[in-house]
């Protein structure tokens, strides 16, 4: 955890010393706080829509599978439990029985939380180096811009 967070840190800090000018650097901070909010921002609707789409998937799987692998944990703990107070055999082989199952479900269910979590940090990496190293900004003549008291859509003709 403490590695990730030195990370992040140092990847924010890398963006904000880089010599951008003060609308990429804005662009760049959206995507920081979430991928794909900067390039939707600069026009590229297809890789906005593309980092959006893996980074929602991989949350909710990530979510999804930490819900998972706290239920297991949980009953792995009750089976352990009936396991060592146990007084026929019977009863102890299939607590024991129980026990390894969820305690197999819970790993498989630790692994797939680990592969949602690369790919989370993954697409938002990705997402930050093409920020920073992409195409220029094509910004687009429809614009959306957030403000204290609500946001204002417009739209620019050029001839």
């Amino acid at each position: 955890m403490r590695r990730t967070f030195l990370l992040v840190l140092a990847v924010i800090v890398t963006i904000c010393a880089s010599p951008l000018s003060a609308k990429d650097s804005e662009d760049i901070m959206y995507s920081i706080l979430f991928p794909g909010l900067g390039q939707y921002r600069t026009g590229r609707y297809t890789r906005a829509t593309a980092f959006m789409g893996i980074e929602l998937v991989a949350l909710i799987g990530l979510g999804i599978t930490d819900i998972q692998y706290d239920r297991s944990v949980e009953a792995y703990e009750r089976a352990k439990v009936l396991y060592q107070n146990a007084e026929y055999i019977g009863d102890a082989d299939a607590y024991y029985r129980e026990m390894v199952s969820q305690w197999e479900d819970a790993d498989s269910y630790h692994g797939y939380r680990n592969t949602f979590l690369g790919v989370a940090a993954g697409v938002w990496l990705i997402n930050i180096a093409d920020m920073v190293w992409g195409p220029e900004a094509e910004y687009p003549p429809l614009t959306l811009e957030i403000r204290n008291d609500g946001f204002l859509v417009s739209k620019s003709f050029s001839f």
